[in-house]
């Protein structure tokens, strides 16, 4: 690698540079690579991501001076921002002047010129646009949506542990990534691969409170024919929300439970036996004979069944969701509660 100190980093036939933020900072252009430390100091450095976060808007000298000394800044603060641009200039384009510098200056602002600028938030954020899109197919989704997620698989400016506006930042990078994690999985549910349903567990990772997300994991579930799977996994966001939360899972999630219930029914044996138990429960707690239960959902009642005892459905919801739940001594009567 070439000397960092007295490299040109400008490509000499682009004028264009590669920035990553995305697992720490890295600026690239040809053979040469500048890390976190090579470019100036804290201050510069932070300049640098303003700028880039803005996304070649122009960022006034105040606003930069609010970034940097988080509200309180030293006197003369604009002569030192303006020595700190001067610093990164020279390190991002060494010989260059500043009227061909990627920094420019209008009216009392400093920008960055995005057009010649690689920025891999910006890549992120245009594959996941073009793979949500409504008009592409899932399959056409699929490795535009594997690129992406790769690429925010590594933390958000990691090395930057001590400021304020850029812990808004993180949250708010946070915060957008769960939700294109869980439009993700909706997206490619069904295709023969386990990428929605890995993109729905990381998303429950963030936010396990999330709704949309036990959703997701439960439709790609349902669409590969995993039923049983399923049925595990609702159980585990009752049991969450009703700690967590004192109360059930809402009605898209309900409607979805119902729907894997009548999948396992139809594709085995064993679960078509707890399909049975519990629509027999219902209607018993419906019409008022034997154990109350909480009601399970109206839509259950079409498939009663007329043959054995209420007791007898008791017995059997107690075994097979042991069998589900993976979990010995299940309490059957507790299952609604």
């Amino acid at each position: 690698m070439r000397s960092i100190e007295h490299a040109n980093i400008n490509d000499e036939d682009t004028g264009r540079i590669s920035v990553d933020l995305l697992g720490g900072l890295r600026v690239r252009a040809g053979a040469t690579t500048l890390g976190p430390r090579d470019i100036g100091g804290v201050k510069p450095r932070r300049i640098l991501v303003a700028l880039l976060l803005h996304r070649g808007s122009p960022v006034s000298k105040d606003r930069l001076v609010s970034l940097l000394w988080d509200g309180s800044p030293p006197s003369r603060a604009k002569a030192t921002l303006e020595g700190y641009v001067c610093v990164l200039r020279k390190k991002l384009q060494p010989g260059q002047t500043a009227r061909g510098s990627l920094i420019t200056t209008v009216a009392g602002c400093y920008a960055i010129d995005m057009g010649r600028v690689d920025l891999d938030l910006v890549r992120y954020e245009r594959l996941v646009s073009a793979a949500l899109h409504s008009e592409a197919s899932a399959t056409d989704a699929l490795p535009m949506l594997r690129q992406a997620m790769a690429l925010v698989e590594s933390p958000l400016l990691p090395e930057e542990s001590d400021s304020e506006w850029l812990d808004d930042v993180r949250r708010t990078h946070t915060q957008n990534v769960h939700k294109d994690l869980v439009a993700a999985a909706h997206k490619v549910a069904g295709l023969p691969f386990d990428s929605a349903e890995r993109w729905a567990r990381q998303a429950l990772e963030s936010d396990p409170l999330d709704e949309s997300a036990w959703n997701a994991l439960l439709a790609a579930m349902e669409a590969n024919g995993q039923h049983a799977d399923g049925l595990q996994a609702y159980d585990q966001c009752r049991r969450l929300f009703a700690a967590e939360l004192g109360c059930a899972p809402g009605p898209g999630l309900q409607a979805m439970y119902a729907r894997l219930l009548r999948g396992a029914n139809e594709n085995d044996e064993q679960l078509s036996l707890l399909f049975d138990a519990v629509v027999k429960l219902h209607t018993a707690n419906q019409v008022g004979s034997g154990p109350r239960i909480p009601a399970l959902g109206g839509a259950m009642s079409d498939a009663i069944g007329q043959n054995g005892s209420v007791a007898q459905a008791f017995r059997a919801l107690d075994l097979l969701l042991q069998r589900v739940s993976g979990r010995p001594g299940h309490n059957a009567v507790a299952i609604g509660a």
